[in-house]
Order: C-alpha cells, then structure tokens, then sequence
C-alpha cells in the first residue's frame, strides 16, 4: 500500500500554523509547487521524484477529503491506493463513486460516478473509504482490452487481493452494467500464476493471436536439482518462453550483490542448461517492447514452432 500525505500542502494547514497562505499560490505560479487540487500542492521536485502510481495515490490523498464523507475512492484510483499495476497511463482525474449523485459528474479533479454502494463493498485503505479490490478491479476491467484487464486481475489473484468466485459475484451482481461481458471473459482469462505485468500481457497477446496456450511456472527438470522455474512452456513443441524484464538488471534485490553483467552471464548459463533438459528444443526470450508491439513477440515464438 503507497501513501502520499507526507508531501502534500494544504492551505488551511499553513494559514493554522500561522504561515502565509498566498505565498502558496504565488510558489505554484513559479513552478515551485505542483497544484494537486484547490488549496492543496505538492512541491515540485518531490512530485518529479515519485512513481506515476505514487503520483496518483497523492491526488487521491488531496482530492477526497474534500467530496464529503458517504464518497468511496474506486475504478484505478482504489487499485493505486492498494499497489495495483496498471497498462498505460494512470488517470489524472481522481475516480470516487458517490451514491448521492444520480448522474456522473466529472470536474478538472475528480470523476465521481452516481452509482450504489452497499457496506461490504468498502474498506478504510490509508484512512480514507475504497470500495472493495474485486469491485474495483472489475469496474476497471470492463473498460479495458484484455491485456489491460489481465495485469489487473493476474496481479489481484497472485496477491490474494481476491478470488476468482469473488470476481464473479461482482460481475453476476452488476449484469447491466456497460462492459460487463468483457470484464466476464477477463476474469475468465485471469491467472494468479502470472508472476510479473509483462507475463500477463504477453499471455493475452499469445491467446488473441490464436496460438496454443503455454503452462505457467513450471519447474525444470520436474524433480531434482532446480535449474529453473519458466515462465511459460509449451511440452507439444519443446519451447520454453521467457520474458524479460530489464528490472532485473537494475534493481538491488534482482541483481543480489552482482554486477549487471554478471547476472547477463547467469542468464545465458541458466538458458544453456534449459536447452540441455529432455524435450527442450528452443528457449524464446522477449521484452516488453515486443510484448507491446505483440508481433515481435508472436513471430519469434513461432520461428520457434510454437502453432
């Protein structure tokens, strides 16, 4: 879970601490505060600084205590509030649903949605109200294609955020509901054993493209000395497949005291020794700008013989 209140000004906290409130609007006009909604800034070098997720939870954070207290933060602002990854952009608007309105209303800060809230539905996430990880997920979900749907959902499944019967009582209850059919085959494509973002796009551009379906996770050689666990595999045509995210290469934790080099080196002897396993014909490695682009991506893994 991120917060952003330790970077957030409010003005009525100054103006009660005695500062100078309009020096607030006069450092905004200059750049040196980010206006994160009215009266409430964040200083600029410390907004550039933080994660475009991290940048979403602060807006969150300025923009909800001022919509009344029955208001639930929801859609891709509850999945920031609880580390959800997201494909594309985060929003710039902050999503609430808000059970007084009977329409939508979208302003310059905030998209509030007119629609019911029921009391399981909503949980206290970083002192404020969030409908529910299953309810959110799913009203993502049905406005996005199925590998925007599938990174959401994957992740959710793989942290316990939810469970599949869980998704589908979100979607049973909320049948009329625009894109419900398409959130009802993304949570039927949702597999908590996709282990990173990049597998779960990967694995939809693979089943939109019509290609055999790979197993996830699994161990070579079966028993014995681990060599290693893939990321996908195909047994009917000997391939294993791997996507490679470059985090490995710069992250602390991935590298474990190894130089970027070295752990390049570690790889191609972990490859080596996955081609040398019975029934292995070819390992497919591809990054995220071939996930993206999709057909990078599905001609390598067919010049391997993946059908």
């Amino acid at each position: 879970m991120h917060h952003g209140t330790e970077l957030i000004i409010r003005r009525e906290s100054v103006i009660a601490a005695g500062g100078d409130s309009s020096s607030l609007e006069r450092d905004a006009r200059r750049g040196l505060l980010r206006r994160l909604a009215p009266g409430v800034y964040a200083p600029t070098p410390a907004w550039q600084a933080l994660t475009p997720v991290r940048r979403h939870v602060a807006r969150v954070q300025a923009v909800v205590p001022r919509l009344g207290d029955d208001v639930a933060v929801s859609h891709e602002s509850a999945l920031a509030l609880r580390g959800f990854p997201l494909l594309g952009d985060w929003p710039e608007r902050v999503h609430v649903v808000n059970p007084r309105r009977d329409h939508d209303k979208v302003g310059p800060w905030s998209h509030q949605h007119a629609a019911p809230l029921v009391g399981e539905e909503v949980e206290v996430v970083g002192g404020l109200r969030v409908v529910a990880a299953r309810r959110a997920a799913v009203d993502v979900v049905r406005r996005r294609d199925l590998a925007g749907g599938a990174v959401i959902l994957d992740h959710g499944l793989r942290v316990g955020a939810f469970t599949r019967e869980d998704l589908q009582a979100v979607v049973a209850s909320r049948r009329r509901v625009p894109g419900i059919r398409r959130a009802a085959a993304a949570v039927a494509f949702a597999d908590g054993r996709s282990d990173s973002p990049g597998e779960s796009l990967s694995r939809a551009v693979i089943h939109l493209a019509g290609l055999t379906m790979p197993e996830l996770q699994v161990r070579f050689p079966p028993a014995g000395p681990l060599v290693g666990i893939v990321d996908f595999w195909w047994p009917e045509f000997g391939v294993v497949g791997e996507f490679d995210g470059e985090v490995k290469y710069r992250t602390a934790d991935m590298l474990r005291g190894r130089t970027p080099e070295q752990v390049v080196i570690d790889e191609k002897r972990r490859e080596d020794a996955l081609r040398s396993m019975p029934g292995v014909r070819a390992v497919v490695r591809w990054n995220w700008a071939d996930a993206m682009r999709a057909e990078p991506l599905l001609a390598a893994l067919r010049r391997a013989g993946v059908r």
